[in-house]
């Protein structure tokens, strides 16, 4: 039992990390190559989608196309692969283009109180005590992060900031558009088709043909640690997880991620971040604690925000 549970701890760890230093490597192609993110996208969610779909078909060759023989089961699929999965990492290359990889890695846990912020709205449902002090705290250390203690200016663009929301909301409607999905199909084949679906739209955006990557090493090297590490083997380890850890636990240690993000921005890109900056992601960061020790219905296996 002990090994098992250790065993969940090192995947959600690993994935943690390879979708943290994913960040940096994004940073650096759009800062030193001219490397688009549409075209960035259509390989990264291509290839990704080729590949969990490969792996799900090997273990499970007879539920990969079930979700294909429900109509409205398919519809909410496509709603998901578009309105979630693409949205949230297209708004994520976006904002790291417009700011930096551990601002935009912070600014994505806003998407736990975009969810609080919808169901209030839409659904009525009022805040618990616990999940108003997360709205607050993450408030407080987003304002923190983006004006770096001089609260009166904005130490990131308008734009970057607009961007950051944006991936916020992208990231609630990725976690709430699938839950049903969920319930009723394996979790890596919606994942994986949702993979497939959104490396097909943004290869009619932008073919992977046109405006090719630079024919060089390190870039190559770049593009396919994003893909395969970044997304493809960074799910798998965080999907795998879920079977020995509770989505609570795996969800802790995401916080790996924004880690991974700022060591390997600070060592390989020589960004730099002042106190006030450190302590707002801090904040931000929390409230994954703040909710996961408030929470008193529990949170299903199935209900956990595992894809990016």
């Amino acid at each position: 039992m002990i090994q098992q549970r250790r065993k969940g701890i090192y995947l959600a760890i690993l994935g943690s990390i390879f979708w943290g230093i994913q960040g940096p490597v994004s940073q650096w192609l759009f800062t030193d190559t001219p490397i688009a993110p549409e075209w960035l996208m259509g390989v990264k969610m291509g290839l990704s989608g080729l590949f969990l779909l490969g792996y799900a078909f090997s273990k499970q060759p007879k539920t990969v196309t079930a979700v294909w023989r429900q109509p409205r089961d398919a519809g909410r699929l496509l709603a998901f692969a578009i309105l979630g999965l693409s949205a949230v990492q297209y708004a994520y290359f976006l904002t790291i283009q417009a700011s930096n990889a551990p601002t935009t890695t912070i600014l994505q846990q806003l998407g736990t109180v975009m969810i609080i912020i919808i169901s209030l709205v839409i659904y009525h449902k009022t805040p618990s005590r616990t999940e108003l002090i997360a709205v607050i705290v993450a408030l407080l250390g987003t304002w923190l992060l983006v004006t770096k203690g001089q609260l009166t200016q904005l130490s990131i663009s308008g734009a970057a900031l607009g961007l950051g929301l944006c991936l916020g909301f992208s990231g609630a409607l990725n976690t709430l558009i699938p839950g049903e999905l969920f319930q009723k199909y394996d979790t890596l084949v919606i994942v994986a088709w949702a993979m497939l679906i959104g490396g097909v739209l943004f290869n009619v955006i932008h073919p992977f043909w046109v405006d090719a990557l630079p024919m060089n090493m390190p870039t190559i090297i770049s593009v396919l640690f994003i893909a395969i590490f970044g997304t493809a083997l960074a799910n798998l380890c965080f999907l795998g997880s879920l079977n020995y850890i509770t989505p609570t636990t795996a969800g802790l240690l995401n916080t790996f991620e924004p880690l991974a993000a700022t060591i390997g921005t600070v060592l390989f890109l020589k960004t730099s971040f002042n106190h006030w900056e450190v302590i707002g992601g801090l904040l931000v960061i929390s409230t994954v604690f703040i909710l996961s020790f408030g929470n008193r219905r529990g949170i299903s296996k199935k209900q956990v925000n595992v894809i990016k």
